[in-house]
């Protein structure tokens, strides 16, 4: 009984320091764990629903206290303990007679009391058993119906959650089909753009090339020209002052001399005019390939801003680029009839 009142005051005494001072609450525990342990392992005191601590109740209020605390000594006590008991009163005796002839059987006049502890713990212990089993099972119902009701909200949330997800996935779907149809046609424009750009960079190439060559040699010829012209001035000029000094006054000029002059005339002329023709055909043809490199060019900014969704533009645009090229031989009339020229011209007449 000792340990008991022990472990009750370290129970309080933890209890009251719990918020103060934690570690030493919890150090009072373990002595209180460590007295319950003493008392109902070591020492074997009897539990309040077992038959005897049944008994022992019954003989507290029966006889006394005094009676009640020798009869339960004399159950606990072991056999080869030098345990010493001071029995002095009637109710003493009483009670450690009772709990001798109890614990080894002797008589028969205790059955009745053992029988009705027996019944009485057995009854306590059906009780509890009773209110345990009803506790559980309103536990058990209510767990039960919280289950159901959580189950059949989760029913309705996957339901719900099913629903939203196929409308959104519809929605997704159709939102990706519709950026990978508008991706496969850029991806067709793209590549339609591409491929012409690749079957029209070598005809840009090619005019390129011949923009520059027709530059080349129309700058040749326009300077070759121009310095004949006046060669063919200073020569010319040269050739008449000549035959004029060596001409006597008063006299014509020799006849072979005038038809030498005239044959070098009409020659200086006809190279001259080939020059000229020269110049104004390179002229021509570097016009004409540099309007066919500014309009590859166009086109194909014109394709990359998708702004020829027309069939017949496309069309009307290749044939100007892929139009057959003229030769840029300037006509007779580009350049004014030489004298000689026009005799011949007029003999055939």
């Amino acid at each position: 009984m000792q340990a008991l009142q022990h472990a009750r005051n370290h129970s309080q005494q933890g209890h009251q320091q719990k918020s103060s001072n934690p570690q030493h609450a919890l150090q009072q525990l373990e002595a209180c764990k460590s007295q319950i342990e003493e008392a109902f392992i070591r020492r074997k005191l009897p539990h309040s629903s077992t038959p005897l601590a049944k008994r022992v109740e019954a003989f507290r209020k029966d006889v006394s206290e005094r009676a009640a605390s020798y009869f339960l000594s004399s159950q606990l006590s072991p056999l080869t303990s030098n345990t010493h008991y001071q029995v002095q009163e009637l109710d003493a005796w009483r009670g450690m007679v009772e709990g001798l002839i109890e614990r080894f059987q002797l008589g028969t006049a205790n059955a009745k009391g053992r029988k009705q502890a027996a019944d009485q713990s057995f009854e306590q212990l059906r009780e509890k058993a009773e209110q345990l089993v009803g506790e559980k099972t309103e536990a058990y119902e209510a767990l039960h119906w919280d289950y159901l009701e959580l189950a059949e909200s989760i029913r309705l949330e996957a339901g719900e959650q099913t629903a939203t997800f196929a409308t959104v996935q519809g929605e997704r779907q159709a939102a990706f089909e519709k950026l990978t149809e508008e991706h496969e046609k850029a991806l067709d424009a793209l590549r339609k753009t591409f491929r012409e750009e690749l079957a029209l960079r070598a005809p840009a190439e090619y005019w390129d090339k011949k923009r520059i060559g027709h530059r080349l040699w129309a700058s040749v010829t326009g300077g070759l020209s121009f310095l004949g012209i006046g060669l063919a001035a200073v020569g010319l000029g040269w050739q008449i002052h000549d035959l004029l000094q060596n001409t006597p006054q008063g006299s014509a000029p020799e006849t072979w001399r005038l038809a030498v002059l005239a044959l070098i005339g009409v020659f200086a002329v006809w190279a001259l005019r080939l020059l000229v023709r020269m110049f104004l055909s390179h002229l021509h043809l570097l016009t004409d390939a540099g309007e066919r490199v500014v309009m590859v060019h166009t086109y194909l900014s014109l394709l990359e801003g998708d702004r020829l969704s027309s069939k017949e533009d496309r069309q009307l645009i290749l044939q100007a680029l892929f139009r057959p090229a003229s030769d840029g031989i300037v006509k007779d009339e580009g350049v004014p009839f030489s004298l000689a020229e026009m005799l011949t011209r007029t003999g055939k007449t």
